[in-house]
C-alpha cells in the first residue's frame, strides 16, 4: 500500500502551485506589520486544511504522497503558519495530524533522533513537517483565547514527545485540587544600571502535558504587565544547527483577570513573570489542576527546611526541580536532585559566591532579580558559552539513568564551578573595562568568588579562572614572567587584546591589586562607575579612556597604581596628564609596588636551561610554533634566549622603575 498511486495526485500539486502563485501574485502581499489572524482569508484556511489532511491520508496508507508533493505540502504549511490557530476546524486538523504521526511512527525524538538544520534537512521529510506542523501548533494555537474558546478541544491534548523534553509526568489526581504558594511580585530598578524584560517567579507547580490549569492571582497583578509562564525554558532554539526539541518550547498568557487558564501540549512548570519596576510585593497565589514540582525556596517568606526537603519535595516526580533564594536561581533535572541531602548549605554557597561578586561590581547584595540564574537544557542556548536570563551552558541526556545525584558544579556548589561560569556572568554585568579587554576582566570575578569565600589561595583562584587548576606552575608570579618574556614587554608596547583574552596576563594587573591592597580597593573602583551611572554620568563599558581609569583606580586604592599598570601592558596614553592628575588626587607612590616590580625582576630566567625549564612548566610541553600568541614567541625564545635576553628584559622592567621611582624606594605606601 505505501508504493500505490493514484493518477489523481498529479493534481494535488498543481493545485497547490496555483494557490500559492495566485495568492503571491493576483493578492500581492500581505500588509506589512499585519498578522496573518488580521489578513485571514478563506481560500487560505482551505489550502491549509489540505496540505494537512493530504499528510494525514498519506501517513495512513491511503493516498500515498511523491516526495515532491510533501514537498508542496509544506511550502502550504510555512506560508499558512499564522493561522494555525484561526478555528476549531484548522486546530483539531492538526492535532489529528500529529495523532496520527505519532501513533503510526512514533513520537519526535524518542522514535528517532533529531534534526541536522545545517544541513538543510529536505522539505519533502514528512518527519521534518511534521516538526513544523507541531512548532506551528505550540506557537499559534496555544494562546489565552484560543484556551477560552476551545477548552474541550485542548483538554487532554498532548505531544508524546513531551516524555522526551520537558519530561513526562501524569496529570493531577484530583483536578480540584488547589496549591497556594507566597511570591515576590516585585522587580524593582537595580543600583547602577538599567534592567529590562521580567523577573521569573517560580510556584513550585507543573503542568502536565495536556492539562488545562487555572491560576488565581490578587487584583494588584491583573492588566500590570505581568505573566504566567509555563515551560521555563524560554530561549529559542531556531538559530540552533542540532534541533533536539521545538525550538520554542514556552509560552506566555498574559494576566488581565484574577484567573488565568493555561494550558500546554508539552506542559512545563509555572511560573509568574514580574514586569521591570513593579512593586506589588509578596502575594499569594493559588493553582488548580497542576502537579507539583519540587522547589527549594530560601526567601525570606518562604524557606524550605531540610525535613521539607527530604522528606517531601525531592520526592515530587515533576521532571524539573527550582532552586531559588533572593540571590540566586536555577532549574535542573528532577533527576539529578532526588538524592540531593542538603540543599539548605548549597544555596547558602551560592548565595556567598553572588555576594562576592556583587562586592567587586559595586552592586547590593540584592537587587531587582537574582544575581545569576542557571539553566540546564539539552543544548546551549548559543553558539558560544554565554549570559543571558537564564543562561544555558550546561546540557543533560533526558535517556540517561541519573539515579537521583549528579556530580556537577551546580548541585556540588560555586567552588566547584569551571572557568566559564563566572567569565559568562562577567558578560551580563555589563561593567566598565579598559580598551580591549572585554575578554579577559570578566575572568577576574572567578577569582574573587573562589579567593575570598570558599579558601582557595590567591594563585589557587587565579589559576583556575582560566582552567589550570592541575598546573600548579600558573602562579600570580609566573604569569608575570610569561608576559616579560613577551616581545611586547621587552618593547615597551602595552599587551595587544590577543595577548589578554582569555589568558591569565589578561587579569593579572587586578588580581595584583587584590594581593596589594585587597578586593575592596577594586569593588570600589566599579562601585564608582556605577554612582557615576546613576548621577547622570554614563560610561562606555568597553574603551574608556585608559588615563581616567588608571586615575580612579589610584584614587580608590590611596596610592599611584600607574606602574604597576604599565608593568602590565597598560601604560598612560598622556603620562604628563596622568601624573599630574595622580599628584592632585594626593596619591603619593607605594613601596607595596616598587617592590612587587623589584621581585618580578628578579624572577626574569638567567639564560637558556632556566628560561627552557620555566616554559616546559609553564605549557606542559615544548611551545608550538602553532601555539596562541605568547607560546609562538616562546618558542622563538627556545634556542635564541641567552643572558642577553635575560639584560634587556630586566632592564625594561628597571625602565619602568626609574620613570615612577626616581627618589628610589618610597618608605610606605
Amino acid at each position: 500500500m505505501k508504493h500505490q498511486r493514484i493518477s489523481g495526485m498529479i493534481l494535488v500539486l498543481i493545485i497547490t502551485l496555483f494557490f500559492t502563485l495566485w495568492h503571491d501574485v493576483a493578492r500581492g502581499a500581505e500588509v506589512s506589520g499585519a498578522s496573518a489572524e488580521e489578513s485571514f482569508r478563506p481560500e487560505m484556511e482551505e489550502e491549509l486544511l489540505f496540505a494537512l489532511s493530504s499528510l494525514k491520508n498519506h501517513l495512513l496508507d491511503k493516498t500515498v504522497l511523491r516526495p515532491e508533493q510533501i514537498e508542496a505540502m509544506k511550502a502550504s504549511i510555512d506560508k499558512h503558519q499564522g493561522i494555525f490557530g484561526h478555528n476549531e476546524r484548522i486546530i483539531q486538523s492538526a492535532f489529528d495530524l500529529v495523532s496520527v504521526y505519532e501513533k503510526g511512527m512514533g513520537p519526535l525524538w524518542i522514535a528517532r533522533g533529531g534534526f541536522q538544520r545545517n544541513k538543510k534537512p529536505p522539505v519533502n521529510d514528512i518527519h521534518w513537517t511534521l516538526y513544523s506542523v507541531m512548532q506551528n501548533i505550540m506557537d499559534q494555537v496555544y494562546n489565552a483565547k484560543n484556551v477560552e474558546r476551545y477548552p474541550v478541544l485542548l483538554d487532554g491534548y498532548q505531544f508524546d514527545c513531551s516524555a522526551h523534553f520537558p519530561g513526562p509526568v501524569e496529570p493531577p489526581v484530583d483536578p480540584q485540587k488547589t496549591y497556594t504558594v507566597q511570591i515576590d511580585a516585585s522587580f524593582p530598578k537595580t543600583f547602577g544600571r538599567e534592567e529590562s524584560g521580567y523577573a521569573r517567579k517560580p510556584t513550585g507547580a507543573y503542568l502536565a502535558p495536556g492539562s488545562i490549569a487555572t491560576v488565581i492571582v490578587p487584583d494588584a497583578l491583573v492588566e500590570k504587565g505581568y505573566l504566567v509562564r509555563v515551560g521555563a525554558h524560554s530561549w529559542d532554539n531556531s538559530n540552533k544547527p542540532r534541533v533536539l526539541r521545538l525550538d520554542r518550547s514556552s509560552l506566555t498568557y498574559p494576566i488581565n483577570a484574577t484567573t488565568v487558564r493555561v494550558a500546554s501540549p508539552l506542559g512545563g512548570g509555572i511560573y509568574i513573570e514580574a514586569p521591570y519596576r513593579s512593586e506589588a510585593g509578596v502575594v499569594e497565589i493559588k493553582i488548580r489542576n497542576a502537579v507539583r514540582s519540587p522547589f527549594f525556596s530560601a526567601k525570606p517568606f518562604h524557606r524550605t527546611s531540610l525535613e521539607e526537603w527530604k522528606n517531601h519535595e525531592r520526592q515530587l516526580k515533576a521532571p524539573w526541580a527550582d532552586f531559588q533564594s533572593e540571590k540566586f536561581m536555577m532549574q535542573v533535572p528532577t533527576s539529578w536532585i532526588s538524592k540531593l541531602d542538603n540543599p539548605v548549605a548549597l544555596i547558602r554557597d551560592w548565595d556567598s559566591a553572588m555576594d562576592a561578586l556583587n562586592d567587586l561590581m559595586g552592586l547590593p547584595h540584592v537587587k531587582g532579580r537574582e544575581t545569576m540564574y542557571l539553566q540546564v537544557d539539552l543544548q546551549n542556548r548559543a553558539r558560544v558559552l554565554a549570559p543571558g536570563y537564564p543562561t544555558v551552558n550546561d546540557r543533560y541526556d533526558p535517556r540517561k539513568e541519573y539515579d537521583g545525584y549528579v556530580d556537577h558544579y551546580l548541585i556540588r556548589g560555586p567552588q566547584y564551578a569551571p572557568d566559564y561560569v563566572f567569565h559568562e556572568q562577567g558578560h551580563g554585568f555589563l561593567f566598565v573595562k579598559f580598551g580591549g579587554e572585554m575578554e579577559s576582566t570578566v575572568n577576574l570575578l572567578h577569582v574573587a568568588v573562589w579567593n575570598q569565600k570558599f579558601g582557595y589561595s590567591l594563585d589557587e583562584a587565579f589559576r583556575a579562572s582560566r582552567n589550570f587548576n592541575k598546573n600548579e606552575h600558573r602562579t600570580l608570579d609566573n604569569t608575570a614572567v610569561a608576559w616579560m618574556t613577551s616581545l611586547n614587554f621587552v618593547n615597551q608596547t602595552p599587551m595587544q587584546p590577543g595577548e589578554k583574552a582569555y589568558q591569565l596576563k589578561g587579569h593579572a594587573k587586578f588580581v595584583d591589586i587584590a594581593r596589594l591592597f585587597g578586593w575592596q580597593v577594586l569593588g570600589d573602583f566599579w562601585r564608582s562607575w556605577n554612582e557615576d551611572y546613576e548621577a547622570g554620568r554614563p560610561w562606555s563599558k568597553h574603551g574608556m579612556d585608559i588615563d581616567k581609569l588608571s586615575l580612579r583606580l589610584s584614587e580608590k586604592a590611596g596610592v599611584d597604581l600607574t606602574p604597576l599598570l604599565a608593568f602590565w601592558g597598560t601604560p598612560p596614553k598622556n603620562a604628563e596628564w596622568l601624573k599630574a592628575a595622580v599628584n592632585a588626587a594626593k596619591r603619593p607612590p607605594s613601596a607595596k609596588v616598587y617592590d612587587t616590580l623589584t621581585h618580578y625582576k628578579a624572577l626574569v630566567p638567567e639564560n637558556k636551561e632556566a628560561f627552557r625549564a620555566f616554559a616546559l612548566k609553564w605549557w606542559g610541553k615544548e611551545p608550538s610554533p602553532k601555539g596562541n600568541w605568547t607560546e609562538r614567541e616562546h618558542k622563538m625564545r627556545w634556542d635564541a634566549y641567552d643572558g642577553q635576553t635575560a639584560d634587556s628584559i630586566r632592564e625594561a622592567v628597571q625602565t619602568i622603575i626609574d620613570v615612577y621611582f626616581p627618589n628610589g624606594r618610597p618608605v610606605a605606601n
